[in-house]
């Protein structure tokens, strides 16, 4: 078996392809997972109340 010649329209491989029933269409790309961001279970919010006797 010899080839003889390439295809290399990309229209022409489509059809090709659709005619066979084997073009599969372009799907989106996947969405990114949802972060989730939780505070630590040791997290302390900053306190700006403190008096400034207290701090040392």
């Amino acid at each position: 078996m010899k080839v003889i010649s390439f295809i290399e329209q990309p229209s022409v491989v489509r059809r090709i392809l659709e005619h066979l029933d084997l073009w599969e269409k372009p799907r989106p790309p996947p969405q990114p997972p949802e972060l989730v961001c939780e505070p630590d279970a040791d997290y302390v919010s900053w306190q700006d109340d403190v008096s400034e006797m207290a701090i040392g």
